[in-house]
């Protein structure tokens, strides 16, 4: 029978309260709170003062005056707007040089005055209106609001959310949702991915085939792009929006202080667009509209027509989105075929470009002109910078910070999104009940600690630094509330990010502030991830083995533990420290129990002991900063890697770089094999090393190689090879090394790029 270890362990949470007591949980937290004692009742307030001829703060006042709970009222219009004798809603114009998002919001017993210097700061004062209002204890009755006085305005003037439709497609009613709940936080900029390989998703009146063939695809890859088993499912899927659901969204968008950002893939992840007209590729086609996910071959030719069509459908969705950008894609751009094509490479002589490289830049570049010629400023990812910059053009830099760097020392303005930390279609928890994700792991945590100006960046260079973005692809998203469960709370640990000051952000308080907006989400039944109150842990190395430590959610609780092999113990003296000492394999499993007694997810791993675990290991290479898993001391902490995805505590990722590992076995021992945990996912440009070689050292200095084994291609998720080692072998020093797979040749995913590889566990026996 399975033996319950309770540990009382009160989680030190207790103590995170907010510096200010009884401060309200306002997030994005506002840049001044003072509190003061008494109270207003919403429903005495009976008139709403405005400026004179102001019909956007008109519109405000009428829109939010029900939302606010006001319920008999007067609008009143003044030259000089002031309290009135009557409880007021005063909207106060003033002069300020600093944002044109700045507000103060000040609330006293003649009611509540909002001084703005734009109707945008206006808005975000109601916002902050609208939370003050919900912290209020929903026993008392009538609405009442403290008195207070808040001083606020935004530390990033580029706060944005992405969301891809070509993938799954979302009604304009859910884009509507997701518009609402980025307001909410304050969110201004919408990046609308509405084109891609799988499908075209705006109606482009000069070319109808777009829509009519470029939307709808023949079926949709089942499970996991690296899972080979799994087929399309043969169900034609698509969608698209009009140009009048295009506009009611914009303008649904701009009512909310929001700015429309559409991406029009060019010239790779095209195939939907070559689909409905396959003379502007390079080989003619056939094309057809992709059923699977992952970069494919063919792209728009370098070719005049081509420009000219991509110039054609330009114009249109310059005409739909009045703002200030537009998303031409530029990522992910294969050259095989531009390589093999007549016409592209007459351009490249005619230019006298060196590359193909050169050659993206062309096309970018003419693209770029004619979106300036418009009016229009054009956003590229960070593969724009290969083979030279457009003018004018502004980079968002997805593959870590390296590509925003780059750009501000070019005096461009940067958006920064990295996969490390933006990327919100990335698995948020260990637990494996979390649904189907692409990969990696963004816990809510790491959002949270988000710094989107890199300390690299002088402060002249940091100034081009606009903001950042979170980014959802939804391959492995098919509903909406699938999408919200991705997005929320992440999201908001992001608008808090771009919108306090480091110096005042503190991801204990963040959390518990976050407590009251989970329970909004939850009484308006809009889906809302609890990942971050699941259970963590840490390994490091120890004098006698791992030292296992849990990582508490940021709220107060106690942990459970539950052993499969209570006899053999999993602690010393476990009641009184956090750290255990594993020097025995075991399972075990672990849950949090939040103050109303409920659990959150469980943690169940399975701890191997071996020869190599706790021992001290260095990397020739270090991982990449989106895969580094909880340190190289991973490989060796007795843990294997999950199976079912890459990335997390357990996996660590090398970008192009071999395995050169070494490990200190701390004495000479007997061996007899030495495995070693691969990860394989071509479609995600992860591939297996070539071969896994066994080196033998006494004293750290000369090594022999003592076996090794080639690698063969599989169609496995995961594999584990072993080599045995020679009879007799004796060694304190092992060195594992294991070559990179290289550079990806064409005709498979990822060709012309450098190879991920992933490792999981090693273990030494």
């Amino acid at each position: 029978m399975k033996q319950l270890f309770t540990v009382f362990l009160i989680c030190k949470a207790l103590l995170f309260t907010v510096s200010a007591q009884n401060a309200p949980a306002i997030i994005p937290k506002p840049k001044l709170v003072k509190m003061a004692g008494g109270q207003v009742t919403v429903s005495d307030i009976t008139q709403l003062v405005i400026p004179q001829k102001n019909p956007g703060l008109s519109r405000l006042a009428e829109q939010y005056a029900g939302v606010l709970g006001l319920q008999k009222y007067k609008i009143t219009e003044s030259a000089t707007p002031s309290f009135a004798q009557d409880k007021s809603l005063v909207f106060q114009l003033m002069q300020r040089e600093s944002s044109k998002e700045y507000y103060s919001l000040t609330i006293t017993k003649n009611g509540i005055l909002v001084l703005a210097t734009t109707e945008r700061g206006f808005f975000y004062a109601l916002q902050t209106l609208i939370q003050l209002l919900e912290s209020q204890d929903p026993q008392k009755g009538a609405l009442i609001l403290p008195f207070i006085y808040i001083e606020d305005e935004p530390a990033f003037s580029y706060r944005g959310m992405h969301l891809d439709v070509a993938r799954h497609f979302f009604t304009v009613e859910q884009v509507k949702q997701y518009l609402d709940l980025m307001a909410r936080y304050k969110m201004n900029y919408f990046h609308w991915h509405l084109t891609d390989d799988q499908g075209w998703r705006i109606e482009i009146k000069k070319f109808p085939l777009l829509t009519e063939v470029g939307a709808w695809r023949k079926g949709t890859h089942q499970g996991h792009a690296h899972d080979k088993k799994a087929g399309s499912d043969n169900k034609p899927y698509g969608g698209y929006y009009t140009q009048a659901e295009i506009s009611e969204v914009v303008r649904y968008a701009a009512e909310r202080q929001i700015e429309v950002i559409p991406e029009i893939e060019m010239p790779g992840h095209s195939s939907a667009a070559l689909a409905a007209y396959p003379e502007f590729g390079c080989t003619g086609g056939p094309y057809a509209v992709e059923t699977r996910w992952g970069v494919f071959s063919d792209v728009f030719c370098t070719k005049d027509t081509s420009l000219w069509f991509v110039k054609e459908i330009l114009n249109e969705v310059c005409s739909l989105f009045p703002g200030k950008y537009i998303h031409i894609g530029g990522d992910e751009v294969p050259r095989d075929r531009w390589k093999a094509c007549n016409n592209c490479q007459a351009i490249r002589k005619r230019l006298a470009l060196k590359n193909e490289d050169e050659l993206q830049s062309y096309f970018i570049e003419q693209v770029g002109n004619h979106l300036f010629n418009k009016g229009k400023a054009l956003i590229g990812w960070d593969e724009i910078l290969d083979g030279g910059l457009a003018p004018n053009a502004t980079v968002m830099s997805w593959r870590g910070v390296k590509g925003g760097i780059e750009a501000a020392k070019m005096k461009h303005n940067v958006i920064m999104c990295p996969g490390s930390h933006c990327y919100f279609d990335h698995y948020q928890s260990e637990s494996p009940r979390e649904p189907l994700a692409i990969g990696g792991f963004t816990n809510l945590e790491k959002v949270y600690s988000f710094n989107p100006v890199p300390e690299e960046l002088k402060p002249a260079e940091a100034r081009y630094v606009l903001g950042a973005q979170g980014n959802l692809w939804t391959e492995y998203i098919p509903d909406v509330n699938h999408l919200l469960y991705m997005a929320f709370p992440r999201a908001i640990a992001l608008a808090e990010v771009l919108w306090t000051p480091a110096s005042e952000r503190n991801y204990l308080e963040f959390a518990d502030r976050l407590r009251l907006h989970a329970r909004w989400f939850q009484k308006n039944k809009i889906n809302f991830s609890h990942s971050y109150l699941d259970l963590g842990y840490r390994t490091h190395t120890g004098k006698d083995g791992v030292e296992f430590s849990f990582v508490r959610p940021p709220v107060p609780g106690r942990i459970l533990i539950e052993s499969e092999k209570p006899e053999e113990g999993i602690v010393q003296d476990y009641t009184l420290s956090d750290t255990f000492l594993l020097d025995k394999s075991i399972e075990f499993a672990a849950w949090y129990q939040l103050p109303d007694n409920s659990l959150g997810r469980s943690l169940r791993l399975n701890y191997q002991h071996h020869l190599a675990a706790g021992k001290n290991i260095n990397l020739l290479n270090s991982p990449s900063e989106r895969y580094p898993g909880m340190g190289v001391q991973c490989l060796v902490n007795g843990f294997s890697a999950p199976e079912t995805r890459y990335g997390g505590n357990e996996w660590i990722g090398l970008e192009g770089q071999d395995l050169e590992a070494t490990i200190d076995l701390g004495a000479v021992k007997d061996l007899s094999q030495v495995s070693v945990q691969f990860f394989n996912a071509a479609s995600s440009w992860i591939y297996l090393p070539v071969s896994l070689v066994i080196l033998s050292s006494e004293d750290g200095k000369n090594y022999k190689e003592i076996a090794r084994t080639v690698l063969a291609e599989t169609e496995d998720r995961v594999i584990r090879p072993s080599v045995s080692m020679p009879e007799g072998s004796k060694s304190r020093y092992l060195r594992i090394s294991a070559p990179n797979y290289g550079l990806i040749p064409k005709g498979k995913p990822g060709g012309g790029h450098k190879a991920w590889l992933f490792i999981g566990e090693i273990i030494v026996e």
